[in-house]
């Protein structure tokens, strides 16, 4: 009889030789060996290696990564690509209302420069003029805010529907695979 010490992580593999005996922490095996002569015992174990990856994190980069080590296969690859695909549309849209929100802050800006002009003018003729001019200026930068305000909500409710489907494909993705 020959034991084997039975180590809490390790899994005798199926395509191995199987034990006579298990005992606590020990495997037993049985081992016809004739006089004067040598026998070797190949006992094959497979330890299950884990790596865990938050979704929301992985780039096409750490699929190009996971491609060249071989972790992961074509199934997976493609799960993957069309969650990082998702998450580009995202970021996207993030990008453009970050876009829409500086050009808002812009406006704001300029209509207080204006305010303060029109602040200081005294009254005389060329001052009605330029106050005409501002009363224009900021009349058109309301009607450009209006829009603008209009374009986020939209773009911030694509966004938001975007993200919901990126979500959902995360919660989605169920996969078994051994490599």
């Amino acid at each position: 009889m020959i034991e084997h010490s039975a180590r809490p992580e390790w899994k005798l593999r199926e395509d191995g030789v199987k034990p006579e005996e298990k005992a606590a922490g020990l495997y037993r095996f049985r081992l016809n060996v004739a006089p004067k002569t040598t026998e070797r015992l190949e006992v094959n174990e497979a330890k299950p290696l884990y790596t865990r990856y938050e979704l929301n994190l992985v780039t096409s980069d750490d699929i190009e990564l996971l491609l060249r080590q071989n972790s992961i296969n074509a199934e997976i690859e493609k799960a993957l690509r069309t969650i990082a695909a998702q998450k580009k549309v995202v970021a996207d849209l993030d990008g453009t209302i970050k876009e829409q929100q500086k050009a808002i802050d812009q406006i704001f800006a300029d209509q207080g420069r204006l305010r303060e002009n029109m602040k200081a003018l005294k009254g005389s003729a060329e001052e009605k003029t330029l106050l005409q001019r501002y009363t224009k200026q900021l009349d058109e930068e309301e009607t450009q805010l209006d829009a603008l305000r209009k374009k986020k909500q939209d773009t911030e409710a694509e966004q938001k529907l975007a993200n919901a489907v990126l979500q959902k494909m995360i919660l989605e993705l169920q996969m078994d695979v051994s490599l």
